[in-house]
């Protein structure tokens, strides 16, 4: 009887030591901003925020709004500098409110207060007012956020890992790189849609995004899921560029659906290029990757340089994308664990064989 418990409490140790890669972050990816904002800056990041989800809800106009601050900024650039912050971070991190902004949001000023004006794109104006939202397009948004719960749903109770991959394989599988968009100077003054979220889950597979979409997409279902995830502009050789950053176990790392969905489908599924790979070194203002081909160092390389905002407001450790190898079996095992195991094996080893020499 002795043996068996001793043997059930070993088994219980390995199930906790190998127990799946990836913690829940699902507080701190809901509230991520509150990590880089100020208690002032906080109270304007609400106040913008709300602004923005009363426009997409076809509640309020999109016009200037201004911010009367509780507490007077120190200084008129103070105050310039906050609302600028803001917008970046309320446009960083929330794709869902956003769908219908044209990306020339900008700041006015009223008998010396500063506020914001955000446009609406053509594609979501309605016909009477270019200001407000058309809201017989809403129940469309609606669908789109739905499909895109019932994505993050599908992966539920899998680990953090499983949980990217899956959201790789399946915004990949939904989207074919606009390259229409892409190459036609001005298309997102007219049409936004290729660059926001709604055109990966909207089930219209005649809707494509170009890399701004499938970063969006993948923060969305990230966070949706727990997973601490950032939306990052920048440039690669090509030119401008949007990807992602994930947080595994205090580690970041880099996803890049766009380059990923280069590749075949069956191709993405077996080796998820560009997704969770190590870079080979970091800079002051990037990183320089490469994915791996069936275990060898690929060719392919792509430097990576961070957008100003970025590297004004999100900090150097973020930043730094892990040059380790992700742990992708889903286990995790450090030393410490074999320190421990080593003396219990021994002494349950030692009772069996003492049983079988009839010590026992």
């Amino acid at each position: 009887m002795k043996l068996k418990i001793y043997i059930a409490a070993l088994l219980l140790m390995l199930s906790a030591f190998f127990a799946p890669t990836g913690r829940a972050y699902a507080e701190s990816a809901v509230s991520l901003p509150e990590r880089y904002l100020d208690e002032q800056e906080l109270g304007l990041y609400d106040f913008v925020l709300q602004n923005v989800i009363a426009i997409s809800e076809g509640r309020q106009k999109a016009e200037a709004f201004y911010y009367d601050a509780p507490v007077q900024f120190a200084t008129k650039k103070a105050y310039e500098d906050a609302i600028e912050k803001v917008m970046f971070f309320v446009g960083s991190y929330n794709p869902e409110h956003l769908f219908w902004e044209d990306g020339s949001g900008y700041l006015v000023y009223d008998r010396g207060r500063c506020g914001i004006v955000y446009h609406i794109s053509p594609a979501y104006q309605s016909a009477g007012s270019e200001d407000m939202i058309d809201k017989s397009k809403l129940p469309g948004v609606k669908q789109a956020f739905a499909n895109a719960q019932a994505i993050a749903d599908k992966y539920s109770g899998k680990s953090d890992y499983k949980k990217i991959i899956g959201f790789a394989d399946e915004i990949c599988a939904l989207n074919t790189y606009n390259t229409i968009a892409a190459d036609t100077d001005g298309y997102s003054a007219n049409d936004i849609t290729p660059w926001r979220i709604i055109s990966v889950f909207d089930g219209d597979p005649s809707t494509n995004v170009v890399c701004a979409g499938y970063a969006q997409a993948f923060q969305y279902l990230c966070r949706l899921s727990g997973i601490e995830c950032h939306y990052i502009s920048g440039e690669v050789p090509e030119g401008l560029h949007a990807w992602n950053i994930v947080v595994l176990d205090g580690a970041s790392w880099y996803v890049d659906l766009t380059f990923c969905d280069g590749f075949s489908e069956e191709y993405i599924k077996r080796d998820h290029p560009y997704v969770l790979n190590n870079v080979v070194s970091n800079s002051q203002d990037g990183f320089a990757t490469y994915y791996d081909y069936s275990g060898y160092l690929s060719s392919d390389s792509t430097i990576y340089k961070y957008g100003a905002e970025e590297l004004k407001y999100l900090p150097k450790t973020l930043l730094t994308i892990s040059t380790g190898a992700c742990r992708k079996s889903g286990l995790r095992f450090e030393i410490w664990h074999l320190l421990v195991l080593t003396p219990v094996v021994t002494f349950v080893y030692g009772l069996i064989k003492r049983r079988r020499s009839g010590d026992y």
